[in-house]
């Protein structure tokens, strides 16, 4: 079950994104290029108003909302074009733990732009019932 709440939430920070995208929301944190003669852009972007989800699989009471840091990591690879994914930002914090020794360069990408990650609190909960402050 918290496999499907997690692979949910991915879908509708996707779609959060693209909606940010198009409203010109995202600010860019950092931009860089690979060895492969990618370009990686990083931007930050915030879903307002968002269901809250548990990160441990625990219950949520309902009609919690949180306004959600995402990250879009767009790469363009010339010609062939450009490919996106999102993040919410603690997955985006983990991914520099999940990378192998042939993507050492992305490793070091991925560090130089979770430090330039504001330290603003991650879950910004907004009870929408004056009974659950």
């Amino acid at each position: 079950m918290f496999r499907a709440q997690r692979a949910e939430q991915k879908a509708a920070d996707t779609s959060h994104a693209l909606n940010l995208l198009l409203n010109g929301s995202f600010t860019v944190l950092h931009t860089g290029l690979t060895p492969d003669g990618a370009m990686h852009e990083f931007l930050l972007g915030i879903v307002r108003n968002v269901p809250v989800t548990s990160q441990i699989g625990w219950p949520v009471p309902a009609g919690q909302t949180e306004n959600r840091r995402i990250i879009l990591w767009k790469t363009t690879f010339e010609p062939r074009g450009v490919y996106a994914t999102v993040y919410h930002v603690p997955d985006f914090r983990a991914l520099s733990n999940q990378l192998d020794a042939e993507t050492a360069y992305l490793e070091t990408l991925i560090k130089e732009v979770i430090d330039k990650i504001p330290a603003e609190a991650p879950y910004l909960v907004e009870p929408k019932s004056p009974y659950l402050s």
